[in-house]
């Protein structure tokens, strides 16, 4: 495990996926960080390469060949190498090797930078492409945040606020986790604040596509703000498992989507693609603050 702190937050980061084990106060015993358990969900803040949510039976078609690609992609089953390890920085590596070949067939270095500064931890994200083709991919956040104070029979858990007007307008997820050709609509409340119940992730994931919301806030159950996700990535996803029955809720910025439902095309020309030219390098960031 790898421990970085500025006195004011500290952090844990597991080699292994680059993820984030870890994120509190240094004067407060609260992890804000879901902490993992298979009653619910083991993972706690994995790095979504180089597909977001599933691709159609688990089949991606590059140039016409499939590969057999996961939920989520691999790169968070993979061991990173640290390649930074500065006072409030701190950076990970993972370069193709022969057994991401046999996944994706591309050369590349996907680099992951955490860096502290006061209340803020900003994650950084940069691919490159280290083969002779353009190379497409989706890259996503998937930190799961405790609630404080959790108890099962609360009516409420806690709340959202984000910095856009209401309604959110989410892609419908069917059966198997593929994106169906509906929307629906989530209503915030008058008052800016999105309450989350036992019932708020009936419908699986909430995802925002609109590209509308930049800033998320989740509030414990009294309404005071206590962690804020900020990024400018097309997509936010929100979710809880159990249908929102769990102590705890992801906000996840994602540049990428699950396949559309029968989608059989390549891997290119599925929805929200990012893509990276031979010997060039795409990155972004996105933050969490500790309110």
């Amino acid at each position: 495990m790898e421990y970085l702190s500025n006195g004011i937050i500290e952090i844990a980061i597991a080699p292994q996926g680059a993820e984030l084990q870890s994120i509190r106060r240094v004067t407060a015993p609260f992890e804000y960080l879901w902490q993992g358990d298979a009653t619910y969900w083991d993972r706690r803040s994995p790095i979504l390469f180089p597909n977001v949510g599933r691709v159609w039976m688990n089949t991606a078609y590059v140039e016409g060949q499939a590969y057999g690609l996961g939920q989520h992609g691999f790169a968070r089953d993979f061991l990173f190498e640290k390649v930074v390890d500065e006072d409030r920085h701190m950076a990970f590596v993972l370069r193709a090797n022969e057994q991401t070949r046999t996944l994706w067939p591309f050369d590349f270095e996907l680099r992951i930078d955490y860096t502290l500064l006061r209340n803020t931890l900003t994650v950084g994200w940069s691919v490159k492409n280290l083969d002779t083709r353009p190379m497409a991919f989706q890259i996503g956040a998937h930190p799961g945040f405790n609630y404080p104070h959790y108890n099962a029979d609360d009516e409420v858990h806690g709340f959202l606020s984000f910095d856009c007007d209401s309604p959110l307008r989410s892609t419908e997820i069917v059966p198997g986790g593929y994106a169906g050709k509906g929307t629906f609509d989530v209503a915030i409340p008058q008052e800016g604040l999105l309450p989350l119940t036992n019932h708020t992730f009936d419908c699986d994931t909430i995802v925002e596509a609109t590209g509308r919301v930049r800033r998320i806030t989740l509030h414990d159950k009294e309404g005071n703000p206590f962690v804020t996700i900020i990024h400018q990535m097309p997509i936010t996803a929100m979710w809880s498992p159990c249908g929102g029955r769990a102590p705890f809720m992801c906000i996840e910025p994602w540049h990428g989507c699950c396949d559309d439902d029968g989608y059989v095309g390549e891997f290119s020309r599925r929805a929200f693609v990012e893509n990276v030219q031979p010997g060039d390098t795409w990155s972004t960031n996105y933050e969490i603050i500790i309110e």
